[in-house]
């Protein structure tokens, strides 16, 4: 066999390749989503990955989450989230710090209680999250940022912003003011041509 087995799809380019995808998928989104988690169409989920939310959690279309990365957070993340591997999306309020005379590890839930607002994340459209990158509950990444390997986001980010570091500050924008909602116009169109499509 001559078939080039380089980058994206190469399974799809052996005998049998697609339906070995397809069900490598499938098998990999029952053994790692839990809890009140909803995702959309054309996810793809590296080895390793954990997602959990205890209230609610929406995943939006064609989303890549990287190897070894946990989402364990409500909230809601928007089309064409790209991370790389060891992300981190979780809570900053999921174990009661301060119930006197109870150790933490036996304290108050996130699942035992109502949300609260700094339970949830709101990430928006064409994010990249990089490698072992940290993002607490509680923040909102607008659409187009790109957070830098490593950096740990503990506040609001911006639309098309680059931000590094711990904490993560902006470094950078993707596009120009007159770019960006160009840039908002064409993702919206290209997520409507593949809903029309029914692309999986």
């Amino acid at each position: 066999m001559n078939a080039r087995l380089e980058g994206r799809g190469r399974l799809e380019s052996l005998p049998m390749g697609r339906s070995i995808d397809r069900l490598w998928r499938r098998t990999n989104e029952r053994l790692a989503i839990r809890g009140a988690v909803t995702v959309g169409r054309d996810l793809r989920l590296g080895a390793g990955v954990s997602v959990w939310a205890a209230h609610g959690l929406t995943i939006g279309e064609c989303c890549a989450i990287g190897r070894r990365s946990t989402i364990h957070v409500d909230g809601v993340i928007g089309d064409f989230l790209m991370t790389g591997p060891g992300v981190s999306i979780v809570g900053r309020n999921d174990h009661a710090i301060n119930q006197v005379g109870r150790p933490m590890l036996f304290g108050k839930w996130v699942g035992d209680r109502d949300p609260i607002a700094g339970d949830a994340v709101t990430i928006g459209d064409d994010v990249w999250i990089g490698a072992a990158a940290v993002v607490l509950g509680g923040v909102s990444i607008g659409t187009g940022v790109v957070v830098g390997a490593g950096s740990v986001v503990v506040h609001d980010v911006a639309e098309f912003d680059v931000v590094v570091g711990n904490p993560a500050r902006k470094v950078g924008e993707r596009f120009s003011a007159d770019q960006g909602p160009e840039h908002k116009r064409m993702i919206r169109e290209l997520t409507e041509t593949r809903a029309s499509r029914g692309r999986r």
